[in-house]
């Protein structure tokens, strides 16, 4: 309907500018060649808008599950962080739960696997999800799926990073009307309210490429992000104990409050 109303206005001009002087059609051309750009940049402008994102749907958790430790709010939050192509699914799946699974490496690296009729090849991402005896929450992306490795060899890519979550409280500061005292017909402001709110603040610690210490895994320990003697994140066997300090893999802060912590609940979830 639009180019069509636009070429009836062309049309109309062309047949009005055969009376003017050629001066008049240099300036009539040019502004039809105005209009068909401006035409042009509206069709831009609408191929390249993007449709928007469908809402995150969770999947895995039972209906006796006590204690989850990724809501749909925290899913959205972290979405924005990885890979676009991933970004579009909305479905992610639960994998491992330390609740509904039990505690066992091995039961999270079997769980982790790939499945023989699953495309291997695929584009996939995992977020490793922990809350430790402070319960704060922090964890990982992970480009690929969790396995023990051979040969003490690394594997990830620069897709990979440390997150934690911070919960802030933020004051609303609440006064009410001024009023005039009776005696000294002063105006006077009545008591001030202050009320806290909290909110979840994310914090994303990106791969640096100064060293290639991405992930290592084996049957004593989980270690993503690595480097004179530390880890980003440490993970043991028994998935009870684990570890965080800066290192230079992800340029990242401390994840827990402490250097070690006690792990009180951990998940592992895909996206694809």
């Amino acid at each position: 309907m639009r180019s069509s109303s636009i070429g009836g206005k062309l049309a109309s001009v062309f047949r009005s500018k055969s009376k003017s002087p050629e001066i008049g059609n240099d300036c009539q051309a040019n502004a039809n060649t105005s209009m068909s750009s401006r035409y042009q940049e509206d069709i831009d402008e609408e191929s390249d808008s993007e449709p928007p994102l469908q809402p995150i749907e969770l999947h895995g958790y039972k209906d006796t599950t006590q204690h989850k430790l990724l809501s749909t709010e925290l899913a959205e939050e972290l979405r924005a962080h990885v890979p676009s192509i991933l970004q579009i699914s909305h479905n992610w799946t639960l994998l491992y739960s330390m609740e509904q699974n039990g505690t066992s490496l091995n039961t999270l690296y079997s769980c982790s696997a790939p499945t023989k009729d699953k495309n291997v090849s695929k584009r996939r991402g995992y977020f490793l999800i922990i809350r430790d005896s402070n319960h704060d929450v922090f964890g990982a992306y992970l480009n690929d799926y969790l396995r023990p490795s051979e040969n003490r060899r690394y594997y990830g890519n620069g897709d990979c990073f440390l997150w934690k979550s911070e919960v802030a409280k933020v004051k609303h500061i609440t006064r009410a009307p001024e009023f005039e005292d009776a005696d000294t017909h002063i105006r006077r402001t009545s008591t001030v309210t202050e009320d806290d709110d909290e909110q979840v603040r994310l914090k994303i610690f990106h791969y640096t490429s100064i060293n290639d210490f991405i992930i290592y895994s084996n049957h004593d320990f989980i270690s993503i992000g690595s480097g004179n003697g530390k880890f980003g994140l440490w993970i043991d066997s028994n998935l009870d104990k684990g570890a965080s300090d800066f290192v230079e893999t992800f340029g990242n802060e401390r994840l827990s409050r402490d250097s070690q912590f006690h792990v009180l609940g951990l998940e592992l979830w895909k996206i694809t």
